[in-house]
C-alpha cells in the first residue's frame, strides 16, 4: 500500500479513536475513503483536460454568438427560410437572458446590431431579387419582414441609440488588442473596465475567450488553427465603399445644405443679382431631369427662396413653382414606389406656402415669368396658376394614397401619415374657397368631392375626441374641416356642390359617402332614404367595379346603422345579400391585397377606412338567429316554411351533425350555443352566450346597443316557448309570461295577438279581464293522419329513385317500368318510323 493511503488510514483513525468508535468502523470508513478518491481519480483521467468555470452571463454570451454567426451566414446565403428559425432561436434565447441583461443594464450593442442588419437586409430587397426567390423562401422572406418591424418597434430606442452612436467590429485581432492596451495605460484601468470595452467594441466570432467556451469541439478546433490577415487593398476598399453608404444614408435623412455638401464636398458662392439669378433660373429649368445636377440646383433653390421672401415676394413665387417641380423629380428617383415622408412635407409646404402668398399677400400671378426656353409667352395666367397648384394636390393625394397601399398598418409611419392627410385636407379646403371666389365650377365639383372622399369614414368618436384635444388646446388638426365638430352638415354642403356641377359617376359616388356617413353616425333613417330614392343595384351593377365596391360598403354601414337601432329585419335585408355570395366578403369590400405589377402587395383601401369582417359576420348571424329560430320553431315537421337565412341553417347543420360539441369558445359557438337555448324559450342563458362575445366592443356606444338586442331575444323567446308548448298546455296566464320574460304587459298582448292573427297559433284570450291564453289545440288524430301522409309521400319518392338507380345498373328485367317512361320510349319511335317513310314521286301525282 502506498503511503499516501497509509496517511489517509492513519488520519481518519486518529481521528475516529476519540470518539470510542470501534476500530472495524473505521478500517470499514477508510476504505470508502480510498474507494472514492481513486473513482475520482479515474473521472479525472477520462475528463483529459482541466475544468473550466464559465458564469452564466458568459454562458448566454457565448450562445448568442453562435446563433448570430449562423444568422449572418444565412444573411449572405440569402436563405430566408433558415434565417426565419434562426431569427425566433434568437429572440426565446434573448427572452431566457432578460435577468442578465438587467444586471448588465440592457440589451448587448452586438445584438441590437443584428437586429439592424437583418432590418436593412429586408428593406434593400428589391422586387427583382424577390422574383427569384422560391415559393417557401419567399414566404419566409414575407414572414420575417412583418415580424422584424414588430419586434423592432419594442426596441426603438435602442435602435436610435446604436445608429447614433454605431460601433465599427471590422478590425482585425491585432488592431484590437492594441487599442485595448493603449485605452488600458493611457486610463489606468483594472480588468472590469477591459471586459466592459470587450463587450462593446467586439463583435468578432474568432474571439478566443469564447471560441474555448463553446460546446462545439469544432468550434473550439479554430482556437489552435492559424488564422490569415485580411488584405489590407481589400479592407480599404471596403472602408470606402461603407463610407459611401453612410454618406448616402445620412443624405437622405438631412436637408439640402448638408446633402450638397456631402454629395460635392464642396460650397459655391450664390449671387443674388437680378441677372444672375436668372440665368441661373434658366440653367436650372434646361437641365431639369438630369440626376447630376438635381441636388445642386435644389440647394440654390432654397438658398433663394430664404433670400427673396423677405425682398422680393414674386420673385420667391417663381422660384416656389421652380422648386416643386424639382422636388417631385427628386423624391420620385428617390422612391419608386411611393414618396417618402419628409419629401412629402416639403412638397406640401412649399405648395402651402405658395397658395398663401397668392391669396394672402397678393401676389400678381400675371407678372410672373417661367424661365422656360420652349414658353413663347414666357410668362404666367391665373388660369395656369390654379392649374398648376391643383396639379400639386393631387400628385401629394396620389402619393399619400400609395403609401397607405404599401405601408403596414401597426407601424408609427402609417400614425404619422394618417396627420398629413388632415394636412392635405386643410389645404384642399383653401383651394375649394379659391375656386368658389373664381367661379371654376368644374374644379370645385372636384375639390369637394376630394375632401368628402378624405373625411365621409369619420365617425363620432374621432369627432369627439378632437374636440377634447381642442379645449386643452393640444389639437393639431384645424377643425374646420371637420365642420367645427357637426360633420354632417360639413358632408351635406360638400354633397351639394357636387349635385349641382358634378357628373353621373362623381355624384354616384358622393352619395354612397353620404349614406356610409349617415349610417355612421346614427341617421340611419335619413341615409335609409336617401339610399332608396337615388341608388339601385341596377344602375350601380353596371358602372365600375369600384362603385359596385363603394356600393358595397354603404350596404354594411346601413346594416350596422340598423343594428345599433335594434331593427333586427332590416339588419338581415342589408347584409343577407353580401354573405350570401360565393365570393369572400374581404374581396367584396375590397379590403384584401391586390398584386402589383412589380410584383409586391398592397391593399386596395386602405386600413384606417376598412370595416372589421368578423363584426359583419357577428352582426348579421346574431340577427338571423334572432330570426331563423322562432321560424324553426313555428312548426317542425312541416319543411314548407320559408327560408330566411340559409347561410344560418347550413351553421347549424354543420354543428348537429358533430358527434361531440365541446364548450363555446368563438364566435360561431357561441351563436350556436345561445340558438339552442333560444329555441327552448330560455332568454337568460341565451344572453348570458351572446355577452360573452367579445365583438360587441368594436361597435360604438356597444352598452346601449346590448339593451336594445337584449329586449329583442326576451321577445323572440317568447315566441319560441308559446311554439313549444303550445300543445303542452290547455291555457295559460298572460302575468306568467310577462315575469318570465321580463316584458311589459302592452307588449306582451301585442306579441300574442300579433300571432294569434297570422295564424302561428291557435288560442284565444279570456275576454273577461284577458288574463289567460286559452289554446285550441288540434285532434290528436289529425296530426298523426298529417304525419303519416307526409311519411307516405316520403317513402314513395324514395321507391321511385330506388327503381330508376337499378334500372341503369341492370335493366327492366324483374322490375315494374315507370309508365311514363314506356311511353315517351313509344313516341319516339313513332318519329323515327314516319322520318324514314320515302315521299310520294312527282309522277304518281300526275296520274
Amino acid at each position: 500500500m502506498s503511503k499516501f493511503f497509509q496517511e489517509e488510514s492513519n488520519s481518519e483513525g486518529e481521528d475516529e479513536a476519540p470518539k470510542g468508535g470501534p476500530e472495524v468502523d473505521a478500517g470499514i470508513q477508510s476504505l470508502a475513503t480510498r474507494t472514492r478518491i481513486i473513482q475520482g481519480l479515474i473521472d479525472s483521467d477520462d475528463d483529459q483536460g482541466q475544468r473550466v468555470i464559465v458564469t452564466e452571463k458568459e454562458k448566454r454570451y457565448a450562445r448568442l454568438r453562435e446563433i448570430i454567426k449562423d444568422i449572418k451566414i444565412k444573411i449572405k446565403n440569402q436563405d430566408f427560410v433558415t434565417l426565419l428559425d434562426k431569427f425566433e432561436e434568437l429572440n426565446k434565447e434573448v427572452e431566457k437572458s432578460t435577468k442578465v441583461f438587467e444586471k448588465e443594464g440592457g440589451l448587448p450593442r452586438f445584438y441590437i446590431r443584428i437586429m439592424c442588419q437583418i432590418e436593412v437586409l429586408v428593406l434593400q430587397f428589391t422586387a427583382e431579387q424577390k422574383k427569384k426567390l422560391g415559393v417557401n423562401n419567399s414566404k419566409a422572406y414575407n414572414t420575417l419582414k412583418q415580424r422584424i418591424k414588430k419586434y423592432n418597434l419594442t426596441i426603438k430606442d435602442k435602435i436610435d441609440e446604436f445608429i447614433n452612436n454605431p460601433v465599427t467590429t471590422d478590425q482585425s485581432d491585432d488592431e484590437r488588442k492594441k487599442k485595448v492596451r493603449a485605452e488600458k495605460k493611457a486610463a489606468g484601468s483594472d480588468s472590469e473596465p477591459e471586459a466592459q470595452q470587450k463587450e462593446e467594441s467586439s463583435d468578432s466570432e474568432d474571439d478566443d475567450k469564447y471560441l474555448l467556451q463553446s460546446n462545439d469541439p469544432m468550434v473550439r478546433r479554430r482556437y489552435w488553427l492559424k488564422k490569415k490577415l485580411p488584405d489590407k487593398k481589400d479592407q480599404k476598399n471596403e472602408e470606402i465603399q461603407q463610407e459611401k453608404v453612410n454618406k448616402k444614408v445620412i443624405a437622405d435623412i438631412i436637408d439640402y445644405d448638408v446633402k450638397f455638401d456631402i454629395a460635392q464636398n464642396k460650397e459655391i458662392h450664390i449671387d443674388y443679382d437680378a441677372d444672375s439669378v436668372k440665368k441661373k433660373l434658366e440653367q436650372i429649368v434646361s437641365s431639369r431631369g438630369v440626376q447630376k445636377n438635381q441636388v445642386e440646383n435644389l440647394y440654390v433653390c432654397e438658398k433663394y427662396i430664404q433670400h427673396f421672401i423677405k425682398e422680393n415676394l414674386q420673385r420667391a413665387v417663381e422660384i416656389l413653382l421652380i422648386t416643386i417641380s424639382l422636388q417631385i423629380d427628386q423624391a420620385k428617383s428617390e422612391a419608386p414606389l411611393y414618396f417618402n415622408r419628409q419629401s412629402w412635407l416639403q412638397i406640401y409646404q412649399n405648395t402651402f406656402i405658395l397658395f398663401s402668398l397668392h391669396q394672402d399677400k397678393g401676389v400678381k400671378v400675371e407678372k410672373l415669368h417661367t424661365y422656360s426656353k420652349y414658353d413663347q409667352e414666357n410668362s404666367f395666367s391665373e388660369f395656369r396658376f390654379i392649374s398648376t397648384l391643383l396639379v400639386n394636390f393631387q400628385t401629394l393625394e396620389v402619393e399619400l394614397n400609395k403609401a397607405f397601399q404599401n405601408i403596414d398598418y401597426y407601424t408609427q409611419e402609417y400614425a404619422e401619415r394618417l396627420s398629413d392627410l388632415y394636412q392635405l385636407t386643410h389645404l384642399s379646403q383653401k383651394l375649394l374657397e379659391l375656386l368658389k371666389i373664381k367661379n371654376d365650377t368644374a374644379n370645385v365639383a372636384l375639390m369637394s368631392f376630394k375632401q368628402l372622399e378624405a373625411i365621409y369614414y369619420i365617425g363620432p368618436a374621432v369627432i369627439q375626441k378632437l374636440l377634447e384635444l381642442q379645449t386643452n388646446k393640444q389639437a393639431a388638426t384645424p377643425l374646420q374641416i371637420f365642420g367645427n365638430g357637426d360633420i354632417s352638415s360639413k358632408i351635406q354642403s360638400l354633397v351639394e356642390n357636387i349635385l349641382k356641377y358634378g357628373d353621373k359617376e362623381t355624384i354616384v359616388k358622393a352619395t354612397l359617402y353620404w349614406v356610409y356617413n349617415l349610417a355612421l353616425n346614427g341617421k340611419y333613417e335619413q341615409a335609409h332614404e336617401i339610399f332608396i330614392s337615388n341608388i339601385s343595384y341596377e344602375q350601380v351593377s353596371q358602372m365600375k367595379t369600384l362603385i359596385q365596391l363603394y356600393y358595397n360598403r354603404a350596404l354594411v354601414q346601413l346594416g350596422f346603422g340598423a343594428f345599433r337601432q335594434g331593427l333586427i329585419n332590416e339588419t338581415h335585408i342589408h347584409l343577407a345579400d353580401l354573405l350570401s355570395r360565393d365570393k369572400v366578403l374581404k374581396d367584396l369590400l375590397s379590403q384584401n391585397y391586390m398584386k402589383q405589377v412589380e410584383g409586391e402587395y398592397r391593399y386596395t383601401v386602405p386600413y384606417h377606412m376598412s370595416i372589421n369582417v368578423e363584426t359583419i359576420e357577428f352582426v348579421y348571424f346574431l340577427a338571423a338567429m334572432l330570426l331563423e329560430v322562432p321560424n324553426i320553431n313555428q312548426d317542425l315537421f312541416e319543411d314548407s316554411h320559408k327560408i330566411i337565412s340559409r347561410k344560418f341553417r347550413q351553421l347549424c347543420q354543420y354543428y348537429d351533425s358533430q358527434t361531440f360539441n365541446p364548450q363555446p369558445e368563438n364566435m360561431r359557438d357561441l351563436i350556436y350555443a345561445a340558438s339552442k337555448e333560444l329555441a327552448k324559450g330560455n332568454w337568460t342563458k341565451c344572453w348570458d352566450l351572446l355577452k360573452q362575445i367579445q365583438l360587441w366592443t368594436r361597435i360604438p356606444s356597444y352598452e346601449q346597443v346590448q339593451q336594445q338586442i337584449k329586449v329583442r331575444v326576451q321577445e323572440q323567446a317568447l315566441k319560441c316557448y308559446l311554439y313549444t308548448f303550445k300543445n303542452a298546455f290547455s291555457n295559460i296566464s298572460v302575468d306568467h309570461l310577462r315575469e318570465r320574460f321580463q316584458l311589459s304587459e302592452q307588449v306582451t298582448k301585442t306579441i300574442i295577438y300579433k300571432m294569434i292573427y297570422y295564424g302561428e297559433i291557435k288560442a284565444i284570450i279570456d275576454n273577461q279581464d284577458q288574463s289567460f291564453l286559452i289554446f285550441v289545440n288540434d285532434d290528436i288524430s289529425n296530426q298523426t293522419k298529417r304525419l303519416a301522409s307526409v311519411i307516405i309521400e316520403k317513402l314513395n319518392q324514395q321507391c321511385k329513385n330506388n327503381e330508376k338507380l337499378m334500372d341503369s345498373k341492370i335493366g327492366s328485367f324483374g322490375i315494374v317500368v315507370d309508365k311514363e317512361s314506356v311511353d315517351q320510349v313509344n313516341k319516339q319511335k313513332k318519329k323515327n318510323v314516319t322520318k324514314n317513310k320515302k315521299p310520294p314521286n312527282a309522277t304518281t301525282k300526275r296520274k
